[in-house]
């Protein structure tokens, strides 16, 4: 007998308790209005770029596109643009330049640019990398519109940084790279920008050499910050005082700050570090690194400037798991959480509307199957998709990828640990001829791009129903074994009881987890806090509402009921830290589906609380994720039919969810 087939006696026999947080089941108020927002992207998913700001305008040049680690010709650019920061969208095209990465760009007191340093390549696609470092500096005057030749940097250097304080032009950490190997550079230089020409004065040396760091002003100081140092990733800071010409120890950031992008602002110095927390530090001996905010996605060889909007800081490109990203986020720095719906409008690779299976892992979402939603019979045969979908959230981009070997809607998914593992069951699809209820099961391999079918299946079959993992195993829970008719369709079975599967088996099959639902229910969001199973709204018999919410504890093998504020149904519930919200479901009148635009969140021992009381959407079909420390609203279903909606809301922003971001 396998290991997962011994049931303890907690749970074969379960006992119904009452929670104790079912004492106030109305729902407090604390937020009501969101307004939404429209982030801009840029033209390319870039990384190791300069740029900075002027006045209203953000100058973007050179990068890095394509693959991580794929250096050539065709993917280090030479673009020199500038966003209006005043519309927020609108890109210009301005004189080009020699393809670089790893460049600074750098604002001066009088308007202009200084270009300082970088690396071009040489080599064409497929040959061996062949990078040079260049000496170059070139300033550019926003009224001519031109790029001027200044002095060069005495030695070729990029994976540098450079910042301009008290109009002194300071270049710091880098490296010469010569078509084979690297030099690391222990030198770093300054020059007054009120002379002509440039004159490039050395600096004292740092105490360890470092490539890939951050240099930001700090109340007339200038803060060095992180990089890489051989191949040992650094978090220390160093503070370098010009008027006495001497560098001092400022506290390590808390965690790695490779490719780490910081800002001076206000007599603060911010910085990111690669689990996505923006920290800041005050400059004083006596004080450490606060967390400020987290960003809605890690990133790493990205840059920063001041927003418009005091109190807040823009952060854009750069890469993370995903790869290189297209994304601009709004940072808000002033302790004053800011009730923001960003929304995305990517293009639909094809027709789906609904009912996909969902999983998110490594800021890519995968749709796989759903209901087109042509008109007609929503359960003929075309109906069910076989589509399956990568969205690319770091590029805000969509491509079917792939095909199911038969089209299916309204399937359970699960996604756990770093790796992707994932299990997508039952549902309802075609089945010898006509459309049925499904007992299959299958993973989709997100390198491979492909549905893996499991040997296992399902005791009978299950659409309507949830999947949870625990401590290594999926669970499958409630549901229904629907045939749809003429009349609307039947049901039949019982799916009270919880099925579990254990991946790691030797041979891995569903069998009763000894645990039953202490009603029936379909149509129904589910999900874990610790280590208890949350079971919310859905359906009963017929059309009936299922009744209280049931929690499982999976320790202690005891149901407890907790009073819900409504009788959802079709709820989506999402899970941040230690709070549970629920969100896009309904209610029902008879047959007929009432949609709820609100937003309620959950937490032991504090009961209930509404934190939005109107989405600005409709939300009938509209999915809802959880997103590091945000909730993700996905929809393929507005009425033009051509477009994947995202949006993503911060409901607590004090709740830090770190995740480190490593580079594939």
């Amino acid at each position: 007998m396998n290991c997962h087939l011994l049931i303890s006696a907690a749970l074969l026999l379960p006992v119904i308790a009452v929670s104790q947080d079912t004492t106030e089941a109305a729902a407090r108020t604390e937020k009501t209005m969101l307004s939404t927002v429209h982030p801009a992207v840029m033209p390319h998913a870039i990384t190791s770029f300069g740029a900075c700001r002027v006045g209203s305008w953000l100058y973007v040049y050179g990068g890095h596109i394509g693959r991580a680690h794929d250096h050539n010709k065709h993917n280090v650019l030479g673009a020199f643009r500038r966003l209006n920061m005043v519309d927020g969208q609108s890109w210009q095209e301005l004189p080009t330049g020699p393809a670089l990465q790893g460049t600074s760009l750098v604002a001066a007191p009088d308007g202009s640019v200084y270009r300082v340093g970088g690396t071009d390549a040489r080599n064409e696609p497929g040959e061996d990398d062949d990078m040079h470092s260049t000496s170059s500096v070139h300033r550019f005057d926003p009224a001519v519109g031109k790029w001027e030749v200044m002095t060069p940097l005495p030695e070729p250097r990029s994976s540098h940084d450079a910042i301009v304080c008290e109009n002194k032009l300071y270049v710091v950490g880098g490296w010469e790279l010569d078509g084979e190997d690297g030099q690391w550079h222990e030198t770093c230089w300054v020059a007054d920008l009120a002379q002509r020409p440039l004159e490039w004065k050395a600096l004292p040396e740092l105490d360890d050499v470092r490539r890939a760091c951050a240099v930001a002003t700090l109340a007339g100081k200038v803060a060095v910050l992180g990089g890489l140092n051989g191949r040992k990733m650094v978090s220390s800071v160093r503070v370098l005082d010009p008027a006495t010409n001497t560098w001092s120890e400022g506290p390590d950031l808390p965690g790695m700050a490779f490719g780490t992008a910081a800002l001076g602002v206000d007599g603060w110095l911010y910085a990111t570090i690669m689990d996505g927390r923006m920290m800041k530090w005050d400059g004083s001996k006596e004080s450490d690194w606060q967390p400020v905010a987290q960003l809605e996605m890690p990133r790493f060889f990205h840059r920063m400037v001041p927003a418009l909007e005091a109190g807040r800081i823009l952060t854009f490109g750069g890469a993370n798991m995903g790869g290189h990203m297209r994304t601009m986020e709004h940072v808000s720095i002033d302790g004053e959480g800011r009730n923001e719906l960003r929304e995305y409008v990517i293009p639909a690779p094809s027709q789906v509307a609904y009912r996909q299976a969902l999983m998110l892992h490594n800021d890519t979402l995968w749709a796989i199957g759903g209901n087109r939603g042509n008109p007609g019979e929503r359960f003929a045969p075309e109906q069910f998709a076989t589509d399956v979908w990568k969205i690319d959230l770091t590029t805000m981009t969509a491509a079917k990828v792939g095909d199911l070997p038969e089209g299916c809607q309204s399937m359970a998914s699960v996604t756990w640990g770093r790796r992707g593992d994932n299990l997508i069951v039952g549902g309802l699809g075609v089945v010898d001829g006509k459309a049925q209820s499904r007992s299959s099961a299958f993973r989709w391999d997100m390198r491979k791009r492909q549905a893996s079918p499991e040997d296992a299946a399902l005791d009978a079959p299950r659409t309507q129903c949830q999947a949870v993992e625990y401590d290594g195993k999926v669970y499958v829970i409630g549901g229904v074994d629907f045939m749809p008719d003429n009349t609307g369709g039947s049901t039949k079975g019982d799916t009270r009881e919880v099925l579990v599967y254990d991946p790691a088996a030797d041979e891995p099959e569903f069998v009763e987890a000894g645990i039953r639902l202490p009603r029936p229910r379909r149509s129904f969001g589910a999900t874990m806090l610790g280590s208890k199973l949350y079971l919310i709204g859905g359906l009963g018999e017929g059309f009936e509402h299922a009744g209280p919410c049931d929690v499982y504890d999976f320790k202690s093998g005891v149901w407890s009921e907790l009073e819900a504020p409504s009788a959802w149904v079709s709820p989506q519930v999402a899970t941040i830290g230690e709070r549970l919200y629920v969100a896009c479901g309904g209610t029902m009148r008879g047959m007929r589906f009432n949609q709820d635009r609100s937003i309620v969140a959950y937490e032991p021992g504090r009961g209930w609380r509404t934190v939005v009381g109107e989405l600005p959407f409709e939300t009938r079909h509209v999915r809802m994720l959880t997103s590091r420390n945000r909730l993700m609203f996905y929809s393929a279903n507005d009425e033009r039919r051509d477009r994947i909606m995202i949006r993503t809301f911060e409901p607590d922003h004090a709740v830090m969810i770190p995740d480190a971001p490593f580079h594939r």
